[in-house]
């Protein structure tokens, strides 16, 4: 209870700020909005990410969708329940113990990961961890049936990650690889758990479109192979460097269980803890190849690795390979000195993430949403530019008159920055064809209020300004960089160009 009090404590300032934490979010609530206005993603927009977390906020974001207050405080309650998931299972493997030791671990370093509120990790998170719990208790069951039930359980929480973030579907091979001989009925609970968006699409008439935006996302297999320039070595040595600066303290208590693990074999009161020694590290493993794809090796990337580390960390045979051997005391000092250091560290750095979740991030997207709102009429389409602008269409109700609404990735490479380095200036690739799907789709739906923010290129975009100069009038509206247009009453007969 106590690791739960701190870890609500930290929490607390999401559950009542009501802001955009991240970007990202506005993004979901506006595939939220679309799905509201019964749209489809991928269809009615251009969309890299996976849908489930689009039908999470439909549900939950308020009555129209787009309520981020409301968003925030489910996100927050989601992240509490993967730790209570967790808990349960390290209680299940090897006591209560071991469960707040689990658990005490994960809330030193949850918050600090997961401080991008509500985004795509949050809501991935839940699944992925009772996937495993599905799966613990299957290799427990007596009965075929049950067996088989469970692991068709764990199968389709798998699906369910996945269908919040992509990437997070690799906890689907540690599942298959300890379910065994019981795989189909895993694969098969994957396959089920997709069995509602997909029905969704066809009725639609509009299967193929999810397949392609899905699982198939071009988009997609350009943001995960654009980097990788400064060579294979350097960038092993840049996810090593982030891995260890991330997960300092559960890497560390983690490593002397394996230690353990692989110099004994055996654990307490005659127990064999190989079997689930080598799935947590399956599990491990999974999630940190995945955390890497890309090569961007950001922090949030990395809560998904935190549950098999801290299970790991709590394993019983992990503290008594710190005192074996005749250098043990030395050995065991030097460990604790460490882990203290660690401990220090990551509750300073919680202190200063509760600090930051208390602050409001998204003042830019609420001052052009006012302005948004002053000149624009309820049913009046915009269009934005700025990753750090998608909020203003949840914080509006105004909808894109574009299907690209997202201008990162499609008019302007994908963001190229990591952990660590900042990313290049945006540019606009001569002979760009998302530009001219954008240019029709303006042309057609004259946006009421078009507003370009400041990571907008000041080179590249000519026809894009064209039409701005043709059928808008740009106002002094002194929100930073941003540049605000009104549409204005054009001759029907002359076009915008």
């Amino acid at each position: 209870m106590i690791v739960f009090a701190a870890s609500l404590w930290i929490r607390v300032p999401g559950f009542k700020n009501g802001g955009f934490a991240s970007h990202d979010v506005g993004g979901i609530l506006y595939e939220s909005m679309v799905l509201r206005h019964g749209g489809l993603p991928y269809v009615d927009t251009v969309e890299l990410k996976a849908p489930g977390t689009f039908y999470l906020a439909a549900a939950l974001a308020g009555p129209e969708g787009r309520d981020i207050a409301a968003f925030q405080v489910a996100a927050n309650v989601t992240a509490l329940l993967s730790l209570v998931a967790l808990a349960a299972i390290a209680w299940r493997l090897w006591g209560g113990a071991a469960a707040v030791l689990a658990t005490g671990v994960y809330a030193l370093h949850d918050a600090a990961l997961d401080r991008m509120d509500a985004n795509y990790v949050t809501w991935a998170q839940l699944p992925q961890i009772l996937a495993m719990a599905a799966g613990l208790a299957a290799t427990r069951a007596l009965e075929r049936r049950r067996s088989l039930v469970l692991w068709a359980a764990s199968g389709a929480l798998c699906g369910a990650a996945a269908l919040c973030k992509q990437p997070a579907g690799v906890i689907l091979v540690p599942a298959l690889l300890w379910a065994g001989r019981r795989w189909p009925a895993v694969l098969a609970g994957f396959a089920v758990m997709h069995v509602p968006v997909a029905v969704h699409y066809a009725v639609h008439g509009q299967l193929a479109a999810l397949v392609r935006g899905y699982a198939f996302n071009p988009w997609g297999l350009e943001y995960i192979t654009v980097r990788g320039a400064a060579g294979p070595l350097a960038e092993l040595r840049e996810g090593v460097l982030a891995s260890v600066h991330t997960l300092a303290l559960p890497l560390a208590l983690a490593g002397f269980a394996v230690v353990g693990w692989l110099s004994r074999r055996t654990g307490p009161a005659g127990q064999d803890p190989k079997d689930r020694a080598g799935w947590l590290i399956a599990w491990a493993l999974a999630t940190l190849v995945a955390a890497g794809v890309g090569l961007r090796f950001y922090r949030g990337y990395y809560l998904a690795v935190l549950p098999p580390l801290c299970l790991l960390a709590a394993a019983p045979w992990g503290a008594r390979a710190l005192f074996e051997r005749p250098v043990a005391r030395v050995r065991a000092a030097v460990a604790v000195l460490l882990i203290a250091v660690l401990c220090v560290r990551a509750v300073f750095d919680l202190a200063a993430i509760r600090d930051d979740r208390g602050r409001a991030h998204d003042a830019g997207a609420r001052a052009v949403a006012r302005y948004v709102q002053q000149h624009s009429r309820e049913g009046d389409a915009i269009w934005v530019w700025g990753w750090h602008l998608w909020g203003v269409h949840a914080l509006t109700g105004r909808m894109s008159g574009s299907r690209v609404y997202k201008t990162l990735g499609l008019l302007t490479p994908p963001n190229d920055d990591t952990w660590r380095r900042s990313a290049t200036a945006p540019r606009v690739s001569p002979g760009n064809p998302w530009m001219g799907v954008l240019l029709a789709d303006l042309e057609r739906t004259r946006p009421a209020v078009i507003v370009l923010g400041g990571t907008a290129p000041r080179t590249g975009i000519d026809e894009l300004r064209a039409l701005l100069r043709a059928g808008y009038r740009r106002d002094d509206c002194r929100i930073g960089k941003v540049e605000c247009w009104r549409r204005v009453a054009v001759d029907p007969g002359a076009g915008l160009r």
